[in-house]
């Protein structure tokens, strides 16, 4: 084995232990502004009045279901682009 292989493995076992570290710090950002996303949304409709609820068609025990529960099984869900809605 010559000394070039050894650092041509090294080099490749870097790499990929690089991208590993990248692909988990990634989903690791996105996890954390979708609780972000979520925290926001109950807070947000939680300081809304039982009517304004009422007239999204959310009831105020719903809130947390609404942000944190399955959204295929609402009627209406929480959107996930609100970060870029207000900018637009």
């Amino acid at each position: 084995m010559t000394s070039a292989h050894v650092i041509s493995h090294d080099r490749r076992r870097a790499s990929t232990l690089g991208l590993a570290l990248k692909t988990r710090l990634r989903a690791a950002w996105r996890a954390y502004w979708e609780w972000q996303r979520r925290r926001t949304t109950v807070r947000i409709l939680s300081a809304l009045d039982e009517r304004t609820l009422k007239d999204i068609g959310i009831n105020p025990s719903e809130i947390t279901s609404y942000a944190y529960g399955d959204p295929d099984h609402r009627r209406r869900r929480c959107e996930a682009s609100w970060r870029w809605s207000s900018h637009a």
